[in-house]
C-alpha cells in the first residue's frame, strides 16, 4: 500500500469531482490496529468510517440481540400494544395498510406473515400510486370501515396525514402508525404514533426503515401475547425468520448500515441465504443474481418490487413476499421483471426530457455555473419514476433535485439531497410557508405536491433556502478513496479481507481504491455501453477491470482513447466467479490523467 496522496490533491477527474482520502490520521489508524488486533487495512476502513475502538466488535460481528434495545424505549409503542391486544382479544380483523415502495411492501409482510402465525385475521390494503398517491387515503379508509375493519397499523406512511387520520377518527377506528418519516405539527390523531423523529422519543433509532420499526414492534407484540397467554396452543414463532425482509427494506431504503441496521442485513442475508423465503429465491433467479447481498438487494431485487408501485401494480411485491405458491411466486417474478422493464424504458425517457430541460435553462439564463437546485417539469411525465429521475440528476449534478410531474392545476413531484442539506425538512417548511400544497420525507428524500402556478414561487424557495443552507464544501462534488493501491495486490485474499468490514451501503461506504500510474493494456465493449479493460501499474501484471455504463461519458472517452498515457484510476474491488474459479474485478468509477 502506497501512501503519497499528493499526485491527485485539489484536481478535478473525469467526472468533474474531487478525490480526497477518507482517513489521513495515521495516529488513529495505528492506535486503533494495536488496541483491537486487526490487519493495516481494516484499521483504515473503520477509522474512514468513524468507528472508535469501543465500536469494532460490534461493527465487524453485529449481532441482532445484542444491539437491540427494550422496545418500549420507542414512544407510542406500548399504546399501540395495548391498542392492537384490545383489537386480538376482541377476534377483530386488523387492517394493515403499507406504502407501495420496498420498506412498505416488506413491513406489511412481517406483519401479516406474524399474524398468520397466530391466526389473527387481517387483511392488507396498498394504495395505488398512480389512482391514489402516497399514503393513507379516504377510499383507503373506506375500503377497510365497509369490511368491518375498526383497528389498522400503517407502515412507512401516516406520519403527516393529518386530514385522512381526522377521517379516521370521526368513523371510530383505531389507528397505529409506525413510520420514520418527519413529522409536523400537528400531528395526526391516533391510538399511537411510533416514530423515532417525533421530538417525544428519545429512543435514538432514527437510523431504522420502517421495517426495522416494524420489526421490534412484533418483538413487543410477541411478548405481549406471551405475558397474557393468547395463544397457549400456539407456539412462539422464531423472529429470526423474518430478518430477510428486514434486510430487503433496511437495504432498499437506503438508510444508515450502522448499528442495529448492520445486524438486521448482516443476518438477514445470511437468512436469504439459506433460500427460504420463495418470494425472494423467484426474483433472485429471474434477475440472474448468483448471490445475495447488499448490491443484489438494492440493484436487483428491490427495483423490480419498486416497479409493481411506479406502474400501477401496488400490491405485487406484498402478494410475492407473502406467497408460498411456486406457480405464483413465478408468475408474479416474471410480471414484476417486464414491469421494472417498462419502468426502465419510461425513465429513460422522463430522464432525457428533464436533462434538456436543464441544460436549455442554463444556457437561456447563460449560467456560469450550475444552480444551487435542480429542477426538471414536464407535463405529464409517469409519477412512478420522478423520484428514480430526480435520483439521477442528483448524482449527475450534484445538487438537490426535483423532478415534477404537471397535469393541469395540479403539479406532483419527488427530491433528492445531498449530504448536508435536508430535503425533508425543506419540503415541510415549503408546505407551512403555502409554497406547497402537501409533503414531507426525510433528509435525503421526499414527495409533495403543488398548484402549477406556483412552480416559479417553488424554485426561488429551493434555490434560496439551499443557498441559506450551504456552505462552501456542501455543493462540492467530492468522493472518497481508502487507500493507493498498486494492481498486484488486487487479488482474491484482499477482497476477502475488505469483506470483513461488511455489509457495505448507506454510512458505511464500500472501500474504494485508487490504482497509481495505470496503463491501459487494451479495452472493448461488452454489453451496451460497457467498457472491459486490462490495466497495469508500475511494471506488474495486467489485471480485469471494467467500466458499466462508459460508453460516451467522459471516463469512457479517457479510456478508449488513452494514446497510451497514463492514469490514476479510482474504483472498488468485486469479486468475478465463473466456471468454478474465483477471481477479483476491479470496477472502475472515475479516473484522472496522471
Amino acid at each position: 500500500m502506497q501512501k503519497d496522496t499528493s499526485f491527485i490533491e485539489n484536481k478535478v477527474s473525469a467526472k468533474g469531482s474531487l478525490w480526497r482520502e477518507r482517513a489521513p490520521d495515521s495516529e488513529k489508524i495505528s492506535a486503533l490496529k494495536n488496541e483491537n488486533n486487526v490487519p493495516d487495512l481494516i484499521a483504515k476502513i473503520l477509522v474512514g468510517r468513524k468507528i472508535n475502538s469501543s465500536e469494532v466488535n460490534d461493527f465487524l460481528y453485529p449481532e441482532v440481540n445484542k444491539l437491540l434495545k427494550d422496545p418500549s424505549c420507542l414512544f407510542d409503542l406500548d399504546n399501540g400494544i395495548k391498542c392492537l391486544i384490545s383489537a386480538i382479544k376482541n377476534k377483530e380483523t386488523i387492517g394493515i395498510l403499507g406504502d407501495y415502495d420496498v420498506d412498505g411492501a416488506t413491513s406489511s409482510s412481517l406483519l401479516k406473515l406474524f399474524f398468520d402465525h397466530y391466526h389473527i385475521k387481517s387483511e392488507v390494503y396498498i394504495p395505488d400510486r398512480l389512482k391514489e398517491g402516497y399514503g393513507p387515503n379516504k377510499n383507503a379508509i373506506d375500503n377497510f370501515y365497509n369490511s368491518g375493519i375498526r383497528t389498522f397499523i400503517t407502515v412507512d406512511c401516516g406520519a403527516t396525514s393529518v386530514e385522512v387520520m381526522d377521517f379516521a377518527h370521526e368513523k371510530g377506528m383505531q389507528v397505529i402508525i409506525i413510520d420514520h418519516h418527519k413529522v409536523d405539527k400537528p400531528l395526526p390523531k391516533c391510538s399511537a404514533h411510533i416514530n423515532p423523529s417525533r421530538e417525544e422519543d428519545n429512543s435514538d433509532l432514527n437510523d431504522l426503515a420502517a421495517v426495522g420499526l416494524t420489526f421490534i414492534f412484533i418483538i413487543a407484540l410477541r411478548r405481549a401475547i406471551r405475558d397474557l397467554m393468547l395463544f397457549p396452543d400456539i407456539d412462539e414463532p422464531s423472529l429470526k425468520q423474518y430478518l430477510d425482509l428486514v434486510a430487503l427494506g433496511t437495504v432498499c431504503d437506503v438508510v444508515q448500515l450502522r448499528g442495529l441496521n448492520r445486524a438486521f442485513v448482516k443476518e438477514g442475508i445470511d437468512v436469504i441465504s439459506r433460500r427460504e423465503r420463495p418470494g425472494i429465491e423467484g426474483l433472485r433467479s429471474i434477475s440472474g443474481a448468483n448471490d445475495i447481498g447488499v448490491t443484489e438487494l438494492g440493484f436487483r431485487i428491490g427495483p423490480r418490487i419498486n416497479a409493481a408501485g411506479r406502474t400501477g401494480s401496488s400490491d405485487l411485491g406484498f402478494r410475492l413476499l407473502t406467497s408460498r405458491s411456486e406457480d405464483e411466486v413465478m408468475a408474479i417474478s416474471e410480471r414484476l421483471n417486464n414491469l421494472n422493464q417498462q419502468r426502465q424504458n419510461i425513465e429513460q425517457t422522463v430522464l432525457f426530457e428533464a436533462t434538456n430541460n436543464i441544460v436549455n435553462e442554463i444556457d437561456e439564463k447563460k449560467l456560469n455555473s450550475i444552480p444551487n437546485s435542480i429542477i426538471a417539469n414536464g407535463e405529464k411525465w409517469h409519477l412512478g419514476v420522478l423520484g428514480i429521475v430526480a435520483s439521477r440528476l442528483k448524482e449527475k449534478y450534484y445538487r438537490p433535485s426535483f423532478v415534477i410531474s404537471t397535469n393541469d392545476d395540479v403539479a406532483t413531484g419527488s427530491a433528492r439531497s445531498v449530504s448536508g442539506i435536508d430535503v425533508g425538512k425543506l419540503i415541510i417548511d415549503a408546505v407551512n410557508e403555502g409554497v406547497l400544497v402537501s409533503g414531507g420525507g426525510h433528509k435525503m428524500a421526499g414527495g409533495f405536491s403543488l398548484k402549477t402556478s406556483n412552480l416559479d414561487k417553488f424554485k426561488e424557495f429551493c434555490n434560496e433556502r439551499i443557498f441559506d443552507e450551504a456552505d462552501e464544501d456542501v455543493l462540492k462534488k467530492v468522493n472518497f478513496y481508502d487507500d493507493v493501491i498498486d494492481s498486484y495486490n488486487i487479488n482474491r485474499d484482499l477482497y476477502d479481507l475488505i469483506k470483513l468490514a461488511s455489509p457495505y451501503g448507506q454510512g458505511n461506504p464500500e472501500p474504494q481504491f485508487i490504482i497509481k500510474n495505470a496503463k491501459i493494456d487494451y479495452w472493448s465493449e461488452v454489453g451496451t455501453g460497457h467498457l472491459k479493460v486490462k490495466l497495469s501499474n508500475a511494471n506488474y501484471g495486467n489485471i480485469d477491470a471494467i467500466a458499466f455504463g462508459a460508453k460516451g461519458t467522459a471516463v469512457g472517452d479517457l479510456l478508449m482513447n488513452h494514446s497510451g498515457g497514463l492514469f490514476h484510476i479510482a474504483g472498488v474491488i468485486k469479486k468475478n466467479d465463473w466456471q468454478g474459479n474465483k477471481a477479483v474485478q476491479f470496477h472502475i468509477k472515475d479516473l484522472f490523467t496522471a
